[in-house]
């Protein structure tokens, strides 16, 4: 249930994530040169990254807390320009699937044309700021990977997972905020792992 207060803040939140879009929009049509040459950093540079640094150590993590399995329902929310949204979907596999949620559609994009690319047909994109356009318990897996500390909402976005995650399910945060994250969990997750910069939660 929705506090009053969120209830006449939601228009506020809706109303400045389209300011946004509107505002990408505009800056990539006045500003071609440089949005595309940051579109091609965001595409090439921090995915190559990813690989090469944080991403093979966050990955290894995967596999030791046994985090992704075949046939998995799997939320990757603030996905960005996809690289755990790909890693994930090889993982489950055409009896698992994989949502990408992202407040950029710019970001979607991106995930849609390299999943396509791949020929990986279980991943779904959703546009969002907060809300989870998901039925109750239906997701076992949710990942957030250096996206918290940008949330401005961060309560509601994790009341939102707790709805979305399965009874079993997890949820397991990537982010430098750390031992911080543990004052927005409170009376929603447990702590039932760590190692550094990861922290995994059960309901």
């Amino acid at each position: 249930m929705k506090s009053i207060l969120e209830e006449k803040l939601e228009p506020m939140h809706k109303a400045r994530h389209g300011a946004w879009v509107y505002l990408e929009r505009l800056v990539e049509k006045r500003l071609k040169p440089v949005y595309k040459a940051h579109y091609a950093a965001w595409v090439y540079w921090w995915p190559l990254w990813r690989s090469i640094f944080s991403g093979r150590r966050i990955l290894q993590n995967w596999r030791r807390f046994d985090l992704v399995q075949e046939g998995q329902t799997f939320l990757d929310y603030g996905c960005g320009t996809g690289f755990f949204t790909i890693a994930a979907a090889s993982i489950v596999g055409v009896k698992g699937k994989v949502y990408a949620l992202d407040c950029f559609p710019r970001q979607l994009g991106i995930v849609e044309k390299r999943s396509g690319k791949k020929g990986l047909t279980n991943i779904e994109t959703i546009l969002s700021e907060c809300e989870i356009d998901l039925p109750d318990e239906c997701i076992d897996v949710a990942w957030m990977c250096d996206v918290f500390h940008e949330i401005e909402r961060r309560r509601a976005v994790l009341e939102e997972i707790h709805r979305v995650l399965k009874e079993e399910g997890v949820l397991v945060i990537y982010d430098g905020m750390k031992d911080e994250i543990l004052s927005y969990t409170e009376d929603l997750f447990s702590l039932n792992g760590k190692d550094g910069k990861l922290l995994r939660f059960v309901k």
